[in-house]
């Protein structure tokens, strides 16, 4: 051991201290190894040993450029000059080192290397560069920045003061950087949240002659306050003024366009756009109503002019999609060759013709909202395989197209049809009828609910009056007598279209009567008079009195008992209504 250590002493500092010079060598945190005049390594210190990974006992006696290649001892001693600050590589490790020749007595004895491992180093110096950009970066946005900025350290010493502030404040950033912000910014409170540590948003500053809307924020670091930063938001509260006005514009904007959308393609009627009392009509509302707030598919029924539509639109405006578009599909309407297109869309070049950059099906602009597909009985069996898909995968493919399109839309369906009777026939698919058939609606005929024509008289003479300069006030109780009694192959449309005739073909009278109505309502109750007395010796007066008592009774029964709701409905003054019901002995 003792020779061992022997063998680590350079013969140069052979001495009584040579002990207590190797302690001191061992002990620093740069490596030396030491050769002699022949480049024999004669000392190897323990950095040494770290940084090349090489020990000691293996090092010492051998020839250096045999151990460590490249070390450059050889050259000074054959050259007699150092050389400072040299990079090389021992093993994967980069160390600078200093190469320095060893002169005793003016002759050459050896030669020393002092080198460090730079590695770590270098890192070091990259992630300071990285931070030096950074911070030059954040400095630029800074001084970009339209709003003042101010930083304060935690004893409220400005250290950063952005261009926008030193303008607003007219002061020089660099004059003021160091000083305590309350003797540069007045009636600030910056010195406070650093101390606090209690944010301040959107706080009022007065400065100079401005009335300012300021933010102070704590800066926290390691649950440390270290400082704070602030910033105005506005100079002058002027400001917030005008951009609160723009904003008030651009919502007033925005819901106009939305509005309009909704115009286009939103639905035009809600529940209460559905006129009538009915126990039918009253249990329908409630039923749709259950519907409206699901996603299944609803279809509806009934004879055409029942309502179909009204339904429609009233079950998606009720709904969590009402919102969304409302495309309207009249299955009839369009042509078979046509129709895959028009639902399903397709791309440019699909076929010939084909508009540039494509288009997208109805069901495409429905996303979002509902696809109302009237008239489905109408719909092609080919076409009806391919809806089937769309319902249940609930994606489709344009014509043309290789990608799928993924569908959130909620589908109703109408019909005047049965069905049922066309799955028998073939006419209809049976998958897809059980596909539709989850929410039905059964839109009663206008002859199964006669106590919600004086209600619905009243809503399209309304409607006409708009359309039509010809002021009508109503129905006489003949006149209703005999509406009532129609049979309505048409239902609401053939009323709507024969009180619109009726009123086109009036002359100055304010009230429709039974000579003003088409001949076959006025024959239906001739009819009807001699069908009750078998030989027809009813007086027309007695014939006129039936149905006038008849009208009066429905009105009573479709406005539940209120009178003066049952002379509205008749169009007649409610003192000439109690006279009517005192005539007719109906005053309870």
């Amino acid at each position: 051991m003792q020779k061992q250590e022997e063998g680590r002493r350079p013969k140069a500092f052979l001495s009584t201290d040579m002990a207590e010079m190797q302690a001191v060598l061992d002990s620093v945190c740069n490596g030396v190894v030491v050769v002699n005049h022949h480049g024999i390594v004669t000392f190897f210190n323990t950095a040494a040993e770290t940084i090349s990974g090489l020990e000691a006992k293996n090092v010492i006696g051998q020839m250096v450029d045999d151990v460590i290649p490249n070390t450059g001892l050889i050259r000074v001693m054959e050259t007699g000059l150092p050389e400072v600050n040299q990079r090389q590589f021992i093993g994967k490790c980069e160390v600078l080192t200093n190469r320095t020749p060893i002169i005793k007595d003016g002759m050459l004895v050896g030669a020393v290397g002092i080198f460090q491992d730079i590695t770590e180093f270098n890192e070091v110096v990259t992630q300071l560069e990285d931070i030096k950009r950074l911070k030059s970066t954040l400095e630029s946005i800074m001084e970009s920045m339209h709003e003042g900025i101010v930083v304060v350290d935690k004893t409220g010493h400005i250290t950063m003061l952005n261009k926008a502030y030193s303008e607003f404040l007219a002061v020089d950033p660099k004059a003021v950087v160091g000083k305590h912000v309350a003797d540069v910014i007045e009636n600030t409170r910056m010195h406070l949240v650093a101390q606090e540590g209690k944010a301040e948003v959107t706080d009022i500053q007065k400065i100079k002659d401005n009335t300012c809307i300021v933010t102070r924020i704590p800066i926290v670091k390691d649950g440390e306050i270290i400082g704070a930063v602030g910033n105005v938001v506005f100079k002058d509260i002027r400001e917030l003024k005008s951009l609160a006005g723009k904003l008030h514009k651009l919502e007033s904007e925005l819901e106009y366009y939305k509005e309009e959308l909704f115009k286009a393609y939103g639905g035009k009627f809600t529940f209460e756009s559905i006129i009538g009392n009915s126990q039918q009509i009253e249990w329908l509302r409630d039923v749709a109503g259950k519907a409206a707030k699901g996603t299944s598919t609803v279809l509806i029924l009934g004879e055409s002019g029942t309502g179909k539509e009204l339904f429609a639109h009233a079950v998606h405006n009720a709904s969590r999609r009402r919102q969304g578009p409302f495309i309207k599909v009249n299955c009839a309407a369009l042509p078979e060759n046509l129709l895959e297109a028009e639902l399903f869309g397709y791309e440019e070049g699909a076929f010939t013709g084909a508009r540039k950059g494509g288009k997208p099906g109805k069901f495409e602009l429905a996303n979002g909202g509902t696809i109302f597909l009237d008239e489905i009985g109408e719909m092609p069996l080919a076409m009806q395989v391919k809806l089937l898909r769309v319902l249940q995968e609930r994606e489709l493919e344009r014509l043309g197209a290789t990608k799928t399109i993924k569908l959130d839309i909620r589908v109703i369906a109408a019909t005047n049809r049965d069905l049922e009777a066309m799955i028998e026939q073939n006419q209809f698919r049976q998958d897809l009828y059980y596909r539709l058939n989850i929410f039905t609606l059964q839109i009663p005929p206008l002859r199964e609910r006669t106590e919600d024509i004086p209600l619905l008289c009243q809503m399209l003479l309304k409607k006409i009056r708009n359309q039509i300069e010809h002021w009508v006030e109503g129905v006489t109780p003949e006149a209703m007598a005999l509406l009532m009694q129609y049979n309505w192959p048409g239902n609401v449309r053939e009323l709507e279209n024969v009180l619109e005739r009726v009123i086109n073909l009036m002359d100055d009278e304010t009230m429709i009567a039974p000579e003003h109505l088409p001949s076959m309502l006025k024959k239906l109750n001739r009819t009807t008079a001699k069908d009750e007395d078998g030989d027809g010796a009813h007086e027309l007066a007695d014939i006129k009195d039936d149905a006038e008592k008849q009208a009066i009774m429905r009105a009573l029964t479709a406005a539940e008992g209120n009178k003066s709701k049952a002379a509205r409905l008749l169009g007649i003054h409610r003192s000439g209504f109690y006279q009517k019901l005192q005539k007719y002995n109906l005053l309870k």
